[in-house]
């Protein structure tokens, strides 16, 4: 399209189009200059980093020799493709994952494109990269987003195959399932299978789907892109399928406070948390759906089952992972961003019958212009205040300490955070930066050539016995950070009469 038939389009695409792209803008403006804050993203953008520097992109390590067994590689390999190519810096780390959710919105676009028009998909891309949650996971190092790409493209290579009889999408769809099993396992099957089903039931359309469906070379096609990466996997580090399948799918989501997590704590909420955190992720948008006049909810039925049961599967695809997690008690904010690429198409189909009357909004509208470009508005002022005040950037990352530190230290220094792990920290110095929450590890660092940096929290330093806090002097304070970094200080002479075995731990 070009920049002159862009322009002779009618002038709600346009500002469709328009909106889109500030959003878009925006988040690569943040993707550069936002750092990685702890502690998911900066652990799994150290995960990748390390398998830069290892050279194993086998199984992704949690610590150097540590195997990270919690999720399968796939968002971590995008991750550190793009370290290969750009540098280990904020953009490399995440460029991979920026473009798979362009990918996502394309798909959107397609999809609505196919059973609409053009305008309706641009307006449920909008809504996507509108949502908070969406935006956030657009370019952060995470799994979440590598699962939604392969849900989303099975869900809508589904229904274009469905639609147009296309081979080609029917193929896709199985590999929609291999990009979900190698970001997050057979959760991506639990997800997108059972909605599929549920249609076909419901539509009664068993007979057209398998005949129309690749089974057994989409089957063998989605088998021989994912198996061998598990083969391999638990065959280099014996324990990671019964780890991975039997805790992190299923003791992980039943039970409550479950202590097996090798790799942080488990959540533990009360069960039905999955709606407020998904009312949380789509507001304000959410509030379209009270802008249907109740008399529009009566012919529903009839809504939901025109043009081979599209509402009915937009609906299927949308409710099916909220409910699924409904009894979880172990979920965080993430969860539902499989459903959003669904609800936005949703939503674009009830704002598109009033796109030709673009004046003739209720007031308290959620869809009203007003509110929409006030929403947008507010994105871009938050960006570009971020951008020109670097000191309201989020403050949950050590890139500023670690870069004093870099600054000061000599070859033989060394940066020792004490009490709690920050990777970030690990991140932004390239695997120098050292963690231990043993008073006794600490002070036998001290004995080692070369200067000991040492960073902590006020409080865990006050824990130190004296002896040792005389050994330090504060380098540097942050009003809005809670870890400091100490010295070691030049003119107090080494400790004597301080047997380490009788350093309590932290706590004790």
């Amino acid at each position: 399209m070009t920049l002159f038939s862009f322009f002779r389009r009618p002038k709600f695409h346009r500002v469709v189009a328009i909106l889109l792209s500030t959003l878009i803008t925006c988040r690569v403006l943040m993707m550069v200059a936002f750092p990685h804050t702890d502690s998911s993203e900066a652990r799994y953008a150290e995960i990748s980093r390390k398998m830069v520097e290892t050279g194993d992109w086998l199984t992704p390590q949690f610590d150097y020799g540590v195997p990270f067994w919690a999720k399968p590689p796939l968002s971590m390999w995008m991750s550190a493709l793009g370290m290969e190519f750009f540098g280990v810096n904020e953009f490399g780390s995440r460029i991979f994952i920026f473009l798979a959710a362009m990918g996502i919105l394309l798909l959107v676009v397609r999809v609505v494109r196919s059973d609409s028009d053009a305008t309706t998909g641009l307006l449920a891309a909008m809504f996507l990269m509108g949502m908070p949650l969406f935006f956030y996971c657009s370019a952060a190092v995470m799994t979440d987003l590598a699962l939604a790409l392969g849900t989303t493209l099975s869900m809508v290579a589904f229904r274009i195959m469905v639609r147009e009889g296309s081979r080609v999408w029917g193929h896709l769809f199985f590999i929609g399932l291999a990009i979900g099993l190698l970001s997050k396992g057979p959760l991506a099957l639990v997800i997108t299978l059972p909605p599929v089903v549920g249609w076909m039931i419901l539509t009664r359309s068993w007979r057209k789907v398998c005949l129309s469906l690749p089974w057994i070379s989409g089957t063998l096609l989605m088998l021989v892109l994912s198996v061998p990466w598990y083969i391999a996997a638990e065959a280099n580090t014996p324990g990671f399928l019964n780890y991975f399948i039997i805790g992190e799918h299923w003791k992980r989501f039943v039970i409550r406070g479950w202590q097996g997590d090798l790799y942080g704590n488990a959540h533990s909420e009360v069960p039905g948390t999955i709606w407020a955190y998904l009312l949380m992720v789509t507001f304000p948008w959410c509030l379209g759906f009270l802008a249907v006049p109740f008399r529009k909810w009566k012919s529903a039925k009839g809504w939901a089952m025109a043009d081979e049961g599209r509402g009915l599967y937009w609906v299927l695809w949308a409710l099916w992972p909220i409910v699924f997690f409904t009894p979880s008690r172990n979920i965080i904010a993430t969860y539902p961003l499989p459903a959003l690429p669904a609800i936005a198409i949703l939503l674009a189909g009830l704002v598109t019958p009033r796109a030709g009357r673009p004046f003739n909004w209720k007031r308290f509208d959620p869809f009203h212009p007003a509110i929409v470009g006030t929403g947008i508005a507010a994105v871009l002022l938050a960006t570009l205040g971020t951008l020109l005040t670097p000191q309201l950037a989020p403050k949950r990352t050590e890139r500023e300490l670690v870069q004093t530190f870099m600054d000061d230290c000599e070859d033989d220094d060394r940066l020792l955070y004490f009490g709690i792990r920050r990777y970030s920290a690990e991140f932004y110095s390239e695997g120098k930066a050292e963690h231990t929450d043993s008073p006794t590890v600490l002070v036998e660092k001290l004995e080692a050539p070369g200067r000991l940096f040492i960073a902590t929290t006020p409080r865990e330093f006050a824990t130190l016995p004296p002896a040792v806090q005389r050994r330090f002097m504060q380098l540097t304070h942050w009003k809005d950070k809670r870890v400091n970094l100490y010295l070691e200080r030049g003119d107090i002479l080494p400790m004597t009469g301080i047997d380490p075995a009788q350093i309590y731990p932290i706590g004790s």
